[in-house]
């Protein structure tokens, strides 16, 4: 729920009907899915903040009945480290939000095509017929960082900077990865030694 509040392409999640695939594949149990459709959100960018005050709720309630060992240093540690997960979530829409405005953008587009077209004219006199190589040099490294620099300024692709076939930082790997990672150590658990 986190990236489809940041990322145009996994915005369908936040919807009835992605929350509803979400239960059917077994992210979500019916009670969730029951909760999170039945919350009063100003919008529905705020559905990510429910999992993380499920976590601390529930942490906190485990530490009272006394299923998890648990002091007020404990529960100090916990709420800290939550604390530094819920700032984690702000500081990424932040920093997307913090980019330069387009029209920058285009400048040092019209910059970056006035020198790639203006050299073959410019380097002819000093190098001859040298400078086709140079030119196809300046083309590449200027054009490319260029595109470089779009990418970097849209991440995510939300604002369809660049080309199709630019390579932009793809959530759905990052999302797979870390379930990957987060579930390997439930698998490692799954059968104890001391049962």
């Amino acid at each position: 729920l986190f990236w489809a509040s940041i990322a145009k392409r996994f915005r369908v999640l936040q919807t009835d009907l992605g929350l509803q695939r979400m239960a059917s594949r077994g992210l979500l149990t019916q009670t969730q899915l029951e909760i999170l459709q039945g919350l009063e959100l100003s919008t529905s960018d705020q559905l990510k903040l429910a999992p993380l005050q499920w976590m601390l709720v529930r942490s906190i309630r485990a530490m009272d009945d006394g299923v998890v060992a648990g002091d007020t240093a404990t529960k100090g540690m916990l709420l800290k480290g939550m604390n530094k997960l819920r700032g984690s979530y702000t500081k990424i829409p932040n920093k997307l939000a913090g980019r330069m405005p387009l029209a920058y953008t285009q400048f040092v587009q019209i910059l970056v095509d006035t020198l790639v077209l203006m050299s073959p004219i410019a380097l002819y006199a000093e190098l001859g017929a040298y400078s086709v190589i140079a030119v196809g040099i300046i083309t590449l490294f200027y054009t490319g960082l260029l595109n470089l620099a779009k990418i970097f300024l849209d991440p995510l692709n939300n604002e369809n900077y660049c080309e199709e076939d630019a390579n932009f930082m793809d959530l759905g790997v990052l999302i797979r990865e870390s379930n990957d990672a987060s579930t390997q150590w439930k698998r490692a658990g799954e059968r104890l030694p001391f049962d």
